[in-house]
């Protein structure tokens, strides 16, 4: 179970990631040949999978937050408050009237408690038509549902060990997540229920996607012995729902199958190791939407050529991902 292909899989999925926000802020469309490929999405699949066995290691609960702790909370604070902290030079208001001004406190308690898409913007920073063009960091708001799946995981773990046929309990989880997505979706499309719609982006309409993950980890063995039939499984039911237009009813499977799949194969490669080197994948997931604003703010994708403007924005959150692994993460990990 340990030689595996998570980090490189995490490191190409933010990649992935970021390459979609330079398209929708930027507004150009140097990576519409990416749309085919997930991102967000893998990212629970792989910790609905890595996660349960990170709780059953640990001594006891306490231990298994403060280690979720130890690992999500310093990057991730110090993104907030360097944003909220020098973004100021840039605002359209003075020092004085920018740090007096209650959207800059609304902004640190919203993504402070991860409820990020109550205040996702500064005062006079960013000053977009949309919510993406003026969010400071419209990535975070997937750090809500992360933190909601490792509260809820002792409790799922719970009754999970307690029965004999896991795939039930899961099954049911799979089943109750997708009605709990279509039917806000649907609500939210009539008139004055608009506001329901980001209710369906919350945890329970991703919990099909962890649930997944658990899955591949309670029947691991069984997974690992028929991997290529999961996979090609998978991929024929991802294209056929894309095509078809069936949302995410099998999506969540399709996708987890074909991820672990190609988590569990080339033993003995490079990719195997490709850990060794750092894990800068949350650093690239948390850096690269501000630096994509900042690159927009500045003009740069208008006066200079966009593919070079791409790649070094690319390069640049590659770096300071390593960087913040290296000197920071790392740190409190060992703690």
């Amino acid at each position: 179970m340990r030689q595996n292909n998570f980090d490189f899989l995490r490191f190409f999925f933010a990649l992935v990631v970021a390459a979609r926000h330079i398209n929708v802020l930027a507004g150009i469309n140097i990576f519409d040949f990416i749309a085919p490929l997930p991102s967000i999405a893998v990212f629970f699949c792989i910790s609905g999978f890595l996660t349960p066995a990170s709780y059953i290691k640990s001594a006891s609960i306490k231990e298994f937050y403060k280690k979720r702790a130890r690992r999500i909370l310093p990057p991730y604070l110090l993104v907030v408050f360097s944003c909220a902290i020098f973004l100021s030079v840039i605002s359209e208001y003075s020092l004085r009237e920018y740090f007096i001004n209650p959207h800059f406190f609304k902004y640190l308690f919203a993504n402070l408690t991860f409820l990020n898409f109550l205040e996702p913007s500064l005062p006079g920073v960013f000053n977009g038509d949309t919510f993406f063009n003026s969010a400071v960091n419209g990535s975070l708001w997937t750090l809500k549902v992360e933190v909601g799946f490792y509260i809820v995981l002792p409790i799922l773990l719970y009754f999970a060990f307690k029965i004999k046929r896991k795939y039930l309990l899961l099954l049911i989880i799979y089943v109750l997540s997708i009605l709990y997505r279509y039917i806000l979706i649907d609500l939210s499309a009539q008139p004055g229920l608009e506001m329901l719609r980001p209710f369906a982006h919350q945890l329970p309409g991703f919990m099909s996607f962890f649930a997944c993950g658990i899955a591949f980890y309670f029947y691991f063995d069984f997974f690992v012995k028929h991997k290529n039939w999961f996979f090609w499984i998978g991929f024929v039911l991802f294209v056929l729902e894309k095509i078809v237009g069936w949302g995410l009813i099998f999506t969540p499977f399709a996708l987890a199958s074909m991820v672990f799949a190609f988590a569990y194969s080339f033993k003995g490669k490079k990719l195997n190791n490709f850990g060794k080197y750092g894990d800068p994948s949350y650093g690239i997931f948390l850096y690269h939407y501000p630096i994509i604003q900042l690159a927009i703010y500045f003009g740069f994708f208008e006066h200079y050529n966009n593919y070079l403007v791409s790649g070094a924005i690319l390069l640049l959150v590659i770096v300071l991902g390593f960087l913040s692994f290296h000197s920071y993460e790392k740190k409190f990990s060992k703690r």
